[in-house]
């Protein structure tokens, strides 16, 4: 019974991946990355990553992002998993966070933390997140040659400023509260939020 379960999650999976790298074929996306949308977290130590990794699936959930995971591997020393998350924000636009976990020689380890055993993770840990924008998501502009040209105008021109300005800082506040609670999470030193 088990195995059918799993069968169709990995299927639910791959064709959700499929329909993602199809939407992001379709459409302009504008990468943020020029702009310093990219934020890293290092960190080395133990640390609890089944709960890390439930938290910041949670905390995108729960901001009503879209979110599947696009690579889970194992290539020694590194465990690496890659995620992507979208947040529809208009008819036109949506936002999306690309993240990258890399465990470097990942141990398990028991720890008496209140007097209980824990199995915590002793690990090196690079979290890399990208934001990014992705305009007409639906593909609505891609079925002619004028509607192509009308697409240009309107992100050239009429809502330019809207685009970069708008979207930019909602990314940023969404992906700098993201970044904060993860280094919350990991009590690190530097989990503070200017914000």
């Amino acid at each position: 019974m088990q195995n059918r379960d799993e069968k169709s999650i990995n299927q639910t999976k791959i064709l959700y991946t499929r329909i993602h790298i199809n939407i992001l074929r379709m459409t302009d996306i504008l990468n943020f990355e020029t702009y310093a949308f990219n934020r890293i977290i290092k960190y080395n130590g133990v640390f609890d990553w089944p709960g890390l990794y439930k938290y910041a699936q949670k905390w995108l959930r729960d901001r009503d992002w879209d979110f599947h995971e696009v690579q889970a591997k194992e290539k020694p020393p590194w465990v690496i998993y890659k995620w992507h998350a979208m947040k529809k924000i208009t008819f036109y636009a949506a936002l999306g966070i690309g993240m990258e976990f890399k465990l470097w020689e990942p141990k398990e380890v028991i720890v008496i933390k209140d007097g209980k055993k824990q199995k915590l993770t002793d690990a090196r840990l690079r979290i890399d997140m990208n934001g990014f924008q992705i305009l007409d998501y639906d593909g609505d502009f891609e079925k002619s040659e004028f509607l192509k040209k009308v697409e240009k105008l309107l992100n050239d021109h009429v809502m330019y400023h809207e685009n970069l300005l708008k979207y930019f800082d909602y990314l940023d506040y969404y992906m700098h509260g993201f970044f904060t609670d993860l280094k919350a999470y990991l009590d690190m030193e530097t989990a503070s939020n200017a914000y």
